[in-house]
């Protein structure tokens, strides 16, 4: 579910202020604004609600990471200026970094551990 709907739902946001942001202002970085924006409001919920109200480990609850994918959907219409090779080439790319972008952030949890003599994977 993770990669499912966090691409759908942050792929709709970037659409819609990429699109407010390069028809009236001629700025092709909307989606890393909102993003960022999004991304902010994220780590504001995961410390008040997680770690400071329930003292739940915010490693737990981390944010995924979109900023490489948001780079290549802006610099995709930097580069091209066409919607049509945003949606073909630009969103692919966003969904295609999305998953490696995100493996720094969950490494710790794929190394081996020995517990009590058990060795947990």
């Amino acid at each position: 579910w993770w990669l499912i709907v966090t691409l759908i739902t942050t792929i709709t946001f970037c659409a819609v202020f990429q699109y407010y942001n390069w028809v009236n202002y001629r700025q092709p970085f909307g989606a890393t604004i909102i993003i960022l924006a999004l991304g902010t409001g994220k780590w504001i919920a995961v410390y008040s609600s997680w770690m400071w109200w329930s003292n739940y480990p915010p490693n737990f609850v981390m944010p995924a990471t979109l900023i490489p994918s948001v780079l290549v959907l802006d610099i995709t219409l930097l580069l091209t200026r066409n919607w049509t090779l945003i949606v073909v080439v630009g969103v692919w790319m966003y969904a295609i970094l999305f998953y490696p972008s995100n493996w720094p952030i969950f490494a710790y949890s794929h190394i081996p551990l020995v517990v009590d003599g058990t060795l947990l994977s």
